[in-house]
């Protein structure tokens, strides 16, 4: 347990030692977040099914039970095809994507990345990675990888990278309608009534999976697999506008509006500023229906840097309020291990392997059941 308040509150001390600048520092602290957070083993969730379905692979009739989005599938034969053992190829997929995601975040919150790997770790970082929805981080760490040419106004490539990271996972689809509004200088105005209208009117559940239809159903698809998505989620959020995450994100939506002119103002002020934006309108459709989650998360970044980027409008006194209320944010954010039986006992790849010791499948997808003192199963075990 204390290895996950330490992978953060480090990112928080750090903000206040000037030597923790320099890039020894910076690069020593990523190679061991990277350790805890891409070896984790007999954590999480999702990896039982992706080691069934690795093993599953048949080179006789290779398309036999395949994932209808072919990208995953296709990314692990070469693996499956030279033995790769199941857990080398999943660490290792890991580490790619932590390397995509990070740098990103790295280079959006700047100056301020501490304060940006502060917030990230807890809130996204222990699900994204630890948790592991794998085809949904990698979409995301691809998608990533489009922005730069969305900046460019290059539409070919940006579209095509967005299609191919649709092929892990059709969440990506939300990265399509970016292009068009991503670099333009968007009106306050216009997104507080926005803003106002999405938080009413999607607080309610059959409104909200109606619209979704209606828009996505020129693509049947992708409509079908959204579809499947609300009527699996949870409904534990539909109905309530008023929540302490709604007021969390609400403060900063009110800052990000009052910042707006001096964000854009910055470097790639743009980009981060409506990104961010964008993060917040669709938290809504997240509370509403849960598994929207996986679609507000390709934001996540610009919504990171955003707010680590408010911290340079603030007093030094101020500063350290604002860092030090980041930091409780980051601590509730980091409940989540403590109300199911993925995260705790948390076990590292590394241990078994230097001990050259490999438990069976059965042995590793019984330990954290039997051994979690958070037994209950999240009933928000999104399918993928």
């Amino acid at each position: 347990m204390a290895l996950y308040f330490l992978s953060f509150c480090s990112a928080y001390a750090f903000v206040f030692i000037k030597q923790a600048n320099k890039s020894a520092w910076l690069k020593t602290y990523l190679v061991l977040l990277c350790l805890f957070l891409c070896f984790g083993y007999m954590t999480g969730t999702d990896w039982r099914a992706y080691e069934q379905i690795y093993k599953q692979i048949n080179f006789n009739n290779l398309f036999y039970n395949y994932f209808q989005e072919p990208g995953y599938y296709i990314y692990m034969l070469p693996f499956r095809f030279f033995n790769v053992d199941f857990f080398v190829f999943f660490i290792f997929t890991k580490i790619l994507c932590y390397i995509a995601i990070v740098s990103k975040l790295l280079t959006y919150c700047d100056k301020y990345k501490y304060i940006g790997l502060m917030y990230f770790i807890p809130c996204w970082g222990f699900y994204l990675f630890i948790d592991n929805p794998m085809r949904n981080l990698i979409a995301v760490s691809i998608s990533l990888y489009a922005i730069k040419y969305l900046l460019k106004r290059k539409p070919i490539p940006y579209f095509t990278i967005v299609i191919i990271a649709m092929t892990f996972h059709t969440s990506a689809c939300v990265m399509i309608p970016a292009y068009f509004f991503m670099h333009k200088n968007l009106s306050t105005k216009k997104i507080v009534i926005l803003y106002i209208t999405i938080n009413v009117l999607f607080a309610n559940r059959a409104i909200l999976a109606v619209i979704i239809s209606n828009v996505f159903g020129f693509i049947p698809y992708v409509a079908g697999k959204i579809n499947s998505y609300i009527e699996s989620s949870n409904i534990e959020g539909a109905g309530r506008v008023i929540s302490l995450g709604f007021i969390i994100f609400f403060t900063f939506f009110v800052l990000l509006c009052y910042y707006k002119k001096q964000i854009y103002e910055m470097k790639n002020g743009k980009v981060i500023w409506n990104g961010a934006i964008t993060f917040l309108l669709l938290y809504r459709l997240a509370t509403t229906i849960e598994v929207f989650m996986r679609f507000q998360i390709f934001y996540m970044v610009f919504f990171i840097a955003s707010i680590s980027y408010l911290t340079y409008y603030f007093s030094e006194q101020s500063k350290k309020i604002y860092v030090s209320y980041l930091l409780v944010l980051s601590i509730i954010g980091c409940s989540r291990i403590f109300s199911t039986y993925r995260y705790i006992p948390y076990t590292n790849y590394l241990t078994y392997a230097l001990k050259g010791e490999f438990p069976s499948y059965s042995f590793r997808s019984a330990y954290n059941h039997n051994n979690s003192p958070y037994k209950t199963t999240n009933k928000n075990n999104n399918n993928e």
